[in-house]
This record gives C-alpha cells, structure tokens and sequence, in this order.
C-alpha cells in the first residue's frame, strides 16, 4: 500500500525549488551565465571594464550610477547592460524623464526579465532568439564612425511599436531598435556580447558602441548603470533584505517556512510532558454511559434493555428460546411458581413505563433476584 505523500510538503518543496531558482538567477544575472556581468568593475571577458577604458580613452567622462537609490544625475548617455535587478516602476519613469529632456540611454540584455517593464514602457517585448553570428548593418544611424557589421554571439530580438527604428537586425527581426521620447532617445540592444571585453574587439562592435555613445563625446558625461548589478553601499543592514532580489528571496522563504510550521501543526521549543492520568474505573464508565441517558431524555433504551433481560432469562432458565412469547414463559412459569411468575409480569409491566432513576435502581435489584431465584 503507497503511503499518501502531505500536500504541504509538496508544496513547501516546490516553495524551496522557486527559492533556490530565483537566487540563482539573481546571483548570476539574468545574461544567464556565471560569468557575463557587464560590470565597468567586472576586468574580465564578461565585464564592461574594457569599455569603459576604450570610452574613456576616446575622451567621454565616464562615471557609474550606483548608492542608495538609482538617479540619472547630470549624465548624458546612460548604459544599462545585462541588469541583475528588476527594474521598477521608480525607476522606469526616472528613465523617461531623463529621456525627455535630452538624455541618450542604451539597454542591452539577452533575457529581458529584469528590463521588461523599462522595454515595454517604449514598446518594445521580446520576439526570439537572436541568431549568432556577424550581421550587416545599413541604417546611417552607424555612418559616422563607419560600422558595417555587427557581431553577436547569443541574445534576443525585438518586436517594436511603429514609433521605434530598426536600427540593426539579425537577417529576421530587429536586434537594435530606438525609440524618440522629448529631445532624447531610448536604444535597447538584444545582446550583451558587442559591450563586453569579449566582444568589444568583433567586427565592428567596437564602433557600434561608439555610435550609440557619441553623445557623451559631444558633451556632458557617460554613465554606466551599477545600480541594477546591486551596487548599493549603505550602513542599513535591511537595505540587503528589502532592495535586493536575493534578500528578499530569503524573507520569502523565511515567511513560507513559518506558514508551513503552522499549518502542518509542528510545535515550536521543547516537548511538554503528558499529564500522568490514572486508568479509570469500570464504574466511572457505567456512571458516565448512565449520565448521558440522564440528560438525552431516552430512558427507554434502558428500560427495554432490562426487559429484555428479564424476559430471555427467565426463558432460559424454563429450558426455552430466549425468543418465546413473554406470556408463555409466564405460563411456564406460574406452573411451578405462581407468586414468582406474577412478581416476573409486574416488573415487566413497571418497565413498560417510564420510572424515576430510583425506581429504575430497585428493578434492577428486583430482576436480579428473580433471576437468581431457582
């Protein structure tokens, strides 16, 4: 016989399994690998440092935004790559007006989890996989400095409003789409591989990026976006619980495993001991059945349990079926004994009616000596 598996543990293990999943993916960032940060303070092949270096070196101030709270400042280009953190409904309307009074922010991500509410306030949602490879590029948008091709090594497409330009495609469906809001522009890029040190030097990547950037060059600042990688320095202990997935994954499942606590009844500190009782007595048994007919009100189950005694006994000890009429055993019976047999029929008249407990008490005394006289 299969034993029958609690739902509640079910369901505390798909809790657990969603818990384990969603610090992962955060930890790790949604580019979906481990090490493909697109952090300026990231040196590897996955890290933007050596975009920031290249950007630097062609004479754009580049600066990061990062702290207690995600603000734009006083930058002109902003660049988003591969955000680890969701980007929220604050944030997205920062964005927007920072965008509308002139501002140039470049998204680049390969999932669009993080981003998707940044992407779909301009329209844009995830149409596909993007396919790898080198790809041609023909919009002016990447004239000046000439870029023909684009490299990418894995990422995502775009499907986008008619308000946005294709700037860039994959041969199917638009990889680098912009969208015009105020005096500024909005650019989402489908994959991280053209930013980071291990891409920067593909085909004309490195000119791709220039092209999204050269408003910083122009003037004002450029700023890379450390905020949404999770960098928030701050002396609040409850800023890691309350401002980053992975703390508030771990409130989560602190919370689901309470509840799970209490619903499956698991007590919480040391066992209480059990009250020794001592076992109880037959008569407190007989004394409680006797309470509970007291107050149901049905008396009669007693009385017709006693005359069924009288009656089957006496049947019994005449040598005849307990189920014989009452009257012939009656008959039997005052052949050998005529006072015996007329005490016999005035009990089991007595029981015919209701009595008080007392006079209930002393029918039972009564049937027991009748039986017992032979």
């Amino acid at each position: 016989m299969r034993r029958r598996i609690d739902p509640l543990y079910l369901i505390a293990a798909g809790l657990l399994v969603l818990t384990v999943i969603v610090v992962v993916v955060t930890a790790r960032g949604t580019s979906g690998s481990e090490d493909r940060t697109g952090s300026v303070y990231d040196d590897g092949p996955g890290g933007a440092a050596a975009l920031r270096t290249y950007l630097s070196s062609l004479g754009a101030a580049t600066t990061t935004l990062e702290g207690d709270a995600f603000t734009p400042a006083d930058a002109r280009v902003v660049i988003l790559l591969g955000a680890s953190e969701l980007v929220t409904d604050a944030d997205v309307a920062k964005i927007r007006d920072f965008v509308r009074t002139g501002g140039t922010v470049v998204v680049a991500t390969e999932l669009g989890l993080a981003e998707r509410g940044l992407l779909g306030a301009y329209g844009i949602s995830i149409a596909g996989v993007a396919l790898p490879g080198p790809h041609d590029l023909a919009n002016a948008a990447f004239a000046d400095p000439p870029a023909r091709t684009i490299v990418v090594d894995r990422g995502v497409v775009f499907a986008a409003g008619a308000n946005a330009d294709v700037l860039a495609t994959d041969g199917r469906a638009p990889i680098i789409v912009s969208v015009r809001e105020g005096s500024g522009v909005f650019i989402a890029v489908g994959s991280l591989w053209p930013f980071i040190a291990g891409g920067l030097a593909d085909g004309d990547n490195a000119r791709v990026v220039l092209a999204l950037a050269k408003p910083a060059l122009a003037a004002g600042a450029l700023a890379f976006d450390e905020y949404h990688h999770g960098v928030h320095p701050s002396s609040d202990v409850t800023v890691l619980l309350e401002r980053t997935w992975a703390g508030r994954a771990l409130v989560f499942m602190t919370a689901v495993t309470l509840l799970y606590l209490i619903l499956t009844g698991r007590r919480l500190g040391p066992p209480i001991p059990l009250t020794v009782r001592p076992a109880r007595s037959s008569l407190e048994y007989v004394r409680g059945f006797a309470g509970l007919v007291r107050r149901s009100g049905r008396g009669e189950v007693a009385r017709r349990r006693l005359r069924g005694d009288l009656r089957s006994g006496l049947a019994r000890e005449l040598g005849l079926d307990p189920a014989t009429d009452f009257e012939r055993v009656l008959g039997v019976l005052a052949a050998r004994d005529r006072a015996r047999a007329a005490e016999a029929r005035a009990v089991d008249d007595a029981l015919a009616r209701p009595l008080r407990e007392d006079q209930l008490l002393r029918t039972v005394r009564h049937i027991d000596q009748l039986l017992a006289t032979s």
